[in-house]
């Protein structure tokens, strides 16, 4: 639980990327990795929709969820 704000700061710091999940829960990631295997799209797709806006939409093949994921600036 976070007790001020230079907490809140440091984690989100330590985190470069949010994503938004179906179910509208929110999770921020330390990698593209990470997102990868969460989310089963591939980190180069993520990367390569990610290079223009920072953010956008995303579509599973399989299961055809869509996610929200958005570059954060430290």
């Amino acid at each position: 639980m976070f007790d001020c704000a230079s907490h809140v700061r440091d984690y989100i710091n330590k985190h470069s990327y949010m994503v938004i999940f179906p179910d509208k829960k929110v999770e921020l990631f330390s990698s593209l990795r990470n997102i990868q295997d969460a989310i089963s799209i591939d980190s180069s797709t993520i990367s390569k929709k990610l290079k223009d806006k920072g953010y956008n939409y995303f579509m599973a093949k399989g299961s055809g969820y869509v996610f929200f994921i958005h570059k954060l600036e430290t």
